[in-house]
């Protein structure tokens, strides 16, 4: 304590150092909780129909291997390698020396054939005036018969190889059986080619073909939906088909399906189909990897919501959901398909039911928040267009 004689300064120190002591033990009056602000989007139902993509492999509709039907020299290609061709127009000339001078042959036995008919018809007429009066036996007119008969199968013989010897020599031509892209040659003039050499390959590229497989539950599920059609019998023609090609672009024309097999593969487990695809521009060739997408002709009612709004932990998926206080609870939720940025509810969530889609980071379970509602989502649209 000090003294009466302490100096002005001293008491002065000592009155600051209690003001300032005071100070320290009263604490500052708490300020106002912030309530944090989220967006929520409203769980809406809307007419979705199911979409499935599946890689396919194209596929010519004709591919047929060009082959030459006799032995001979090549003496002349007249196609342009990669060049589309015409049914019809000539691809290969085979060295026709040998097969004329065969038809020159059978020719001639022809006409030797034919003169041999002629002299055993006309000797059978002179014994068939001759037979009612005795002139000749019944024994030689029997000869005279049998002679006629076995010209006349002579001729027909001689005629028969005259026509396989005429077809022998158009062989030597070889025509494009089918309209399409010629590949290169597999030949070289002056090759001897034998009924076993392959010359080129023909692929039609008008329509194309896309084979793909699908899993067999997947082929019951779609079944079991389009029996379920109320307004129509849904056919498997109904079902729209557009193509993603390897670039990631979207092919202009759509397609359907033509062929199902008619068993189920024992070792995949999966069923081959084909799709088919108008192909008059020519871009999509054999043996592309490309992608099908496959939507289903029935329309159907779903719960819709962002996939912005779907986190996930060790339960599984879960979304943010507000109540009628605007206060969060976490909801377990299964999905099902997407569809554009948005997710399928399969259960876990009502229509009518906000859900947060922004701020996520900024609350928990059991909080109150205040929901500003979502009004736009420009990708979405965009999407969806």
């Amino acid at each position: 304590m000090l003294g009466r004689n302490a100096s002005p300064l001293a008491r002065l120190t000592l009155f600051s150092a209690a003001l300032l002591l005071a100070a320290c033990g009263k604490a500052p009056a708490p300020g106002p909780a912030v309530m944090p602000s989220v967006i929520v989007n409203t769980a809406q139902v809307k007419e979705i129909r199911a979409k499935t993509e599946i890689v396919g492999r194209t596929r010519a509709s004709e591919d047929v291997v060009i082959k030459s039907q006799i032995q001979g020299q090549l003496l002349k290609r007249t196609f342009v390698e990669g060049d589309d061709i015409d049914a019809g127009e000539l691809l290969f000339e085979i060295d026709p020396s040998t097969f004329e001078a065969e038809l020159a042959q059978q020719q001639a036995v022809l006409k030797q054939a034919i003169a041999s008919r002629d002299v055993a018809v006309m000797n059978w007429e002179r014994g068939r005036r001759l037979l009612p009066d005795g002139m000749i036996s019944a024994q030689d007119m029997d000869e005279l018969t049998s002679r006629k008969l076995t010209t006349a199968a002579g001729v027909v013989q001689a005629e028969a190889a005259v026509k396989a010897a005429e077809l022998q020599l158009s062989y030597t031509k070889v025509y494009a059986p089918i309209s399409g892209r010629i590949s290169g040659a597999k030949v070289s003039q002056g090759d001897i080619i034998t009924p076993q050499s392959e010359l080129a390959s023909l692929v039609q590229l008008q329509p194309m073909w896309v084979n793909f497989q699908v899993a067999e539950k997947t082929i019951i599920s779609a079944k079991q939906n389009f029996s379920k059609a109320a307004k129509h019998e849904v056919k498997i023609s109904d079902i729209v088909i557009r193509l993603r090609l390897p670039n990631g672009t979207m092919f202009d024309e759509t397609g359907y399906i033509d062929f199902i097999s008619n068993r189920v593969d024992a070792a995949t487990g999966t069923l081959e189909l084909r799709a088919t695809f108008n192909n008059e521009s020519k871009l999509m060739l054999p043996g592309l990897f490309v992608t099908l997408v496959i939507e289903s002709p029935i329309s159907e009612q779903a719960i819709l919501i962002p996939q912005a709004a779907v986190q996930e932990d060790q339960q599984g998926r879960f979304v943010m959901v507000l109540d009628g206080d605007n206060k969060v609870q976490k909801r377990v939720v299964e999905l099902g398909d997407r569809f554009g940025v948005d997710w399928r509810v399969l259960s876990g969530l009502n229509e009518g039911e906000r859900i947060v889609v922004d701020g996520l980071q900024k609350i928990r379970p059991g909080i109150e928040v205040k929901a500003v509602e979502q009004q736009a989502v420009p990708f979405q649209e965009a999407n969806d267009a």
